[in-house]
């Protein structure tokens, strides 16, 4: 069976996210230097509202900042636990997994700071995933990888972690409840950004698509949906159907009940 990349490229045109082009590294200090212009993009509107310093449930999403330079968005699952898809791990350069060391995990960043930085130990991924030349698992369902952290980030009232929710059935896209799309672009990087939308229909078992909007390159921003126990993790920001990275567009969520419970431990 062909994954649902190929399925969506071949019968929709769409174009597939990839990691933010900053180059920012990992940060010293709880205050980042920000360079005026980057400051002023994230100040000015750009179809998405910008939020003010983050609370939970927000605070537990944050940049994943890589050594060698660049970002994507991950959220925080458990205490040591990091959701983010695959391809943002992928070092196209080298056509290798990067190394734990250079992945450092900034909670609650915005605006230049941050409420916790820990660093990455280890990375999971699907079992079997395979990254095609594009730098993008050949599976789509396997565009997911959990990061552990050095060390748990206690809840002390300003972090808790986000539980996942698992779908048992798939219900009517309008019995979900409200979703958002939440993380770090590259159009806005030191900004946490959401939009607040609702489910549109299941593609299949895997992918929901969405009204919430989407550019290329949001990597790794979760889909929330909120239910009578609070703000829950629907999954992973999959694709856009815009070839235009400046405009949202329709994406796809890639849900958490099609991540695989069989993972290898890369590192």
């Amino acid at each position: 069976m062909r994954s649902v990349y190929a399925l969506v490229v071949l019968c929709l045109g769409v174009l597939i996210p990839g990691p933010g082009s900053a180059q920012e590294n990992f940060p010293v200090a709880n205050q980042v230097p920000v360079p005026d212009r980057a400051m002023a993009q994230n100040l000015a509107a750009v179809g998405r509202a910008a939020m003010p310093a983050p609370r939970p449930p927000w605070s537990a999403i944050g940049r994943i900042n890589r050594t060698p330079g660049g970002f994507c968005s991950g959220t925080l699952i458990a205490p040591d636990r990091v959701l983010t898809t695959a391809n943002c791990l992928w070092d196209r350069t080298m056509g290798q997994w990067f190394h734990p060391g250079d992945l450092h995990f900034l909670a609650g960043y915005h605006l230049g700071k941050y409420i916790e930085y820990r660093r990455v130990v280890a990375m999971e991924f699907a079992q079997g995933v395979e990254i095609n030349q594009r730098g993008y698992p050949r599976r789509a369902s396997n565009d997911w990888a959990v990061l552990t952290l050095a060390r748990p980030i206690a809840a002390n009232g300003k972090i808790y972690p986000i539980k996942k929710i698992r779908l048992a059935k798939r219900p009517r896209p309008g019995r979900l409840g409200p979703l958002v799309r939440a993380g770090f672009s590259p159009l806005r990087p030191h900004a946490l950004t959401t939009a607040r939308c609702r489910a549109v229909a299941f593609f299949n078992r895997s992918a929901l698509m969405h009204s919430c909007g989407a550019v290329s390159a949001d990597s790794g921003f979760p889909i929330l949906v909120q239910t009578s126990d609070g703000w829950r993790v629907l999954g992973l920001q999959m694709t856009t159907y815009n070839r235009d990275a400046k405009k949202n567009a329709i994406g796809m969520v890639l849900l958490v009940t099609a991540m695989s419970k069989n993972v290898q431990i890369r590192y």
